[in-house]
C-alpha cells in the first residue's frame, strides 16, 4: 500500500507539471474571450454578449475534458506502473509532445479567427476565392472550401492527440515495470 502512495504522490506531481502550461493558457483564452471576440468583424453588441458566452462555455468544456484525460492518464499510470513513473524519458517526450500540440491548436483558434482567417493562405496557394459553381445558393468558392476543410483537419488533429497519449502511457507503464523488475533482479550488494 505504500508503493501505491508513493506512486500517487508521483502521478499528481506529474498531472501538475503537465496540466500548468495548459492551465495558463485557459485562464488566460477565457479571460480574455471578451477581446478576441470584440477583434471579429460585423458583431454588435449582443451578438458579442452571445458569442462570449457561446465560446466561453465552448472552450471551458474543451479544456475542461483535456485536464480530465490527463488525469486519467495519470491515475492509470499510478494504478498500473512501478515504482519511478516520472523517470521514463520516452514517454516524457510523447507527453510533452501533447502538450505542445494542444497549446498550439489553442493558439490557432485564439488567433486565426474562424472562418475568414484563414483566406490569407489561399492567394499564396494559388486557390481562387471568387470562382463558386454555377449553380445553387450560397455555394462556397474554392478558398471557402478549403479554409472549410483545414479548419476540419485541425479539430482532427485535435482528437488525434489521444493516439500519442495512449502510446506514452504504454511507454510509461511499460519502462516503469521493467525498471522494477531488473531493480528486482541485480545481484545483492557487497556492502549490504
Amino acid at each position: 500500500m505504500a508503493a501505491l502512495t508513493i506512486r500517487l504522490k508521483a502521478a499528481t506531481l506529474g498531472f501538475g507539471i503537465t496540466v500548468a502550461p495548459l492551465a495558463i493558457v485557459a485562464t488566460a483564452h477565457l479571460t480574455f474571450m471578451p477581446q478576441i471576440v470584440a477583434a471579429m468583424e460585423g458583431l454588435d453588441s449582443n451578438d458579442r454578449a452571445l458569442a462570449v458566452s457561446f465560446l466561453r462555455r465552448d472552450w471551458f468544456a474543451q479544456h475542461g475534458i483535456v485536464a480530465i484525460l490527463f488525469a486519467i492518464y495519470w491515475v492509470i499510470t499510478a494504478a498500473l506502473g512501478k515504482e519511478q513513473i516520472l523517470r521514463a524519458k520516452a514517454a516524457n517526450s510523447i507527453l510533452a509532445f501533447c502538450v505542445a500540440a494542444y497549446l498550439t491548436i489553442t493558439l490557432y483558434f485564439i488567433f486565426v479567427q474562424w472562418p475568414d482567417g484563414l483566406t490569407f493562405v489561399c492567394p499564396l496557394l494559388g486557390i481562387s476565392d471568387a470562382d463558386a459553381p454555377p449553380f445553387g445558393f450560397d455555394v462556397p468558392s474554392s478558398c471557402d472550401a478549403f479554409v472549410y476543410a483545414a479548419n476540419q483537419m485541425i479539430l482532427l488533429g485535435l482528437v488525434g492527440l489521444i493516439a500519442p497519449l495512449i502510446i506514452s502511457l504504454v511507454v510509461r507503464i511499460v519502462s516503469s515495470r521493467r525498471a522494477y523488475q531488473l531493480k528486482d533482479e541485480a545481484p545483492p550488494s557487497l556492502l549490504e
